[in-house]
């Protein structure tokens, strides 16, 4: 019989995978395996275990219950595994970008039926001074919407609610100073925003058409600070369907596999990390770790985003 370490995060979302945790389990304990379940009891706990039942040799499979969070530190915790294991992703966040990019059904059961007869495939992962990240790492304005907006508020309005509180920001923006080298190439400026990511979407309604999963390589997107209501629009338009680089200069938007971020002023800069909060620093190193970690997706998936399909 084959076996699934399975770690679900109660409080995700709106807390109500426990009312549906029964019905889980009795659908991978009908599909033949048998089922060890842990409930994440702190931050980074997900990562621990994650490590700690990938090692034993004991499971075939890690699936995880919970938000973007909950499956960052499921696939932290595989980067730091020496045995590499699949993983089963069952979204019961509020946003879930990632489960949306690769075609994991919405509601509990669908999604645990898509992962059971899911196909592993290969996803890049990002790291940042040493902590991973799957889908975006990024700086400056609309940044800190992301854990700032409160849970009750984004059980009510979702993705809409990262865009409301986005767009109270836009009249305070601020700009950085800084050095950004990306494959080599500099860009020495003040930019307001910027984002490392390797999806589709971003807080429901940030939308990126040319990108891979697992090519090695990140989409790179920086903005500089909007300065009258045509540039504002023109911002707007560019980060609902990002594909190439504007003819004002005001954004850039490359691809790279190595990004070093130099502070140029001692300033404190807003930082999000899979919509989980990291600590500024002066300087911050981001790699790409090619097709480093195996996910399962939907045995249907028929949208793009893999390089070898």
């Amino acid at each position: 019989m084959k076996r699934i370490y399975y770690i679900c995060n109660l409080q995700a979302g709106k807390a109500t995978l426990s009312y549906k945790l029964g019905t889980i389990l009795d659908m991978m304990t009908k599909a033949g395996y048998e089922v060890t379940v842990h409930p994440t009891q702190a931050s980074f706990d997900a990562v621990l275990c994650t490590t700690a039942a990938a090692d034993t040799g004991l499971y075939d499979y890690i699936f995880c219950s919970g938000g973007d969070g909950t499956l960052n530190e499921v696939m932290c915790g595989m980067m730091h595994a020496k045995n590499k294991i699949p993983i089963g992703y069952i979204p019961s966040g509020s946003t879930n970008d990632f489960a949306r990019s690769i075609g994991i059904p919405r509601g509990a059961q669908k999604a645990a039926e898509a992962a059971l007869c899911g196909v592993p495939r290969s996803f890049d992962i990002g790291m940042v001074n040493e902590r991973s990240f799957n889908y975006i790492a990024a700086f400056g304005a609309f940044t800190d919407v992301t854990y700032e907006t409160s849970q009750s508020v984004k059980n009510v309005f979702g993705p809409a609610a990262y865009a409301f509180n986005s767009l109270k920001k836009l009249t305070n923006i601020r700009e950085f100073p800084m050095r950004i080298t990306c494959d080599g190439q500099v860009f020495e400026d003040s930019f307001a925003f910027g984002m490392i990511t390797n999806t589709a979407s971003v807080g429901g309604f940030l939308n990126i058409k040319d990108f891979s999963f697992d090519d090695g390589m990140f989409e790179v997107s920086l903005l500089k600070r909007p300065e009258n209501p045509l540039e504002i629009q023109k911002t707007l338009s560019f980060l609902k369907d990002i594909r190439d680089i504007p003819d004002d200069a005001k954004s850039i938007y490359l691809r790279a596999s190595e990004i070093t971020i130099e502070l140029l002023e001692d300033t404190d800069v807003p930082w999000t990390i899979d919509g989980e909060y990291m600590e500024n620093a002066s300087k911050i190193h981001i790699v790409n770790h090619k097709q480093a970690v195996s996910l399962l997706v939907p045995a249907n998936y028929s949208g793009t985003g893999f390089s070898q399909e």
